[in-house]
């Protein structure tokens, strides 16, 4: 287990003992141990009104999106090519970044003083994409994979839509694909036996006993067997969640 994986279980302690102790909800106490300000979380009452909030959102996030780029391109001078060029890039695989995490470079253009030979400093969505594939190994992780790549188009990086999918949560509307309960119902179903186990984990390493320690006044104790249409809406977008935490940490990302 990673130096960063055993931070991220101590946090998720610490949130799940923090909401046990003020009572406030799963997301708000994360927030709390994270530092973070708590979003506004949208009722499912009204989801239709998520997606046009969305939809506003994805217009202003694409008013000028070429304007960064021609910025890089105009910055990336000969000289910084020939400075570039003097360090001598490592072969693609495992690497370990300066505070300590792990994580994997696939570029073989790659130097470890992070310098792009010749090609600019900064990865393409493209190429993020591709390289969280190559992380991805289960069904489960393979379908985020493909959500968050089409959910990409209206972010600047990766980094920025996992962020707002860990900070967030996916009760936000951020995934198009899970907002409505005929699909967050088809996705439980379809990767249950992966969803279940990340439950049985989480309630392990908190130390409690029943998922409503987990996900509070949410969660509908007397669905004992998850028949439900409330906790397996609830499991499907924790699913989601945490598997793509589990990635965000495979990458290297601190956030």
């Amino acid at each position: 287990m990673t130096a960063a994986q055993k931070t991220a279980k101590a946090k998720f302690k610490q949130a799940i003992a923090y909401r046990q102790k003020t009572g406030v909800t799963l997301k708000e106490a994360f927030a709390h141990i994270y530092g973070k300000k708590v979003g506004a979380v949208k009722k499912k009452a009204a989801p239709k009104k998520k997606v046009a909030k969305k939809v506003v959102r994805k217009l202003v996030k694409k008013a000028a999106p070429k304007k960064k780029a021609a910025k890089k391109v105009v910055k990336r001078t000969t000289t910084n090519i020939a400075i570039d060029k003097r360090y001598k890039a490592k072969k693609a695989g495992k690497r370990t970044s300066a505070s300590g995490n792990t994580y994997y470079e696939y570029r073989e253009n790659r130097s470890d003083k992070g310098k792009m030979l010749g090609i600019g400093s900064v990865l393409t969505k493209n190429q993020e994409i591709k390289r969280l594939s190559q992380l991805a190994k289960t069904p489960l992780e393979k379908r985020i994979v493909s959500m968050l790549k089409y959910n990409l188009q209206d972010y600047d990086n990766l980094k920025s839509v996992i962020k707002d999918v860990l900070y967030n949560g996916l009760q936000s509307g951020i995934i198009s694909d899970l907002i409505y309960y005929n699909d967050t119902l088809a996705f439980y179903k379809r990767y249950k036996k992966e969803i279940d186990t990340l439950l049985k984990d989480a309630m392990y390493e908190s130390g409690v006993s029943s998922p409503a320690d987990i996900f509070g006044k949410k969660w509908d104790i007397e669905d004992f067997s998850i028949q439900d249409t409330n906790n397996k809406n609830l499991l499907a977008w924790f699913g989601f969640e945490e598997k793509t935490r589990e990635l965000a940490d495979k990458l290297g990302y601190e956030i």
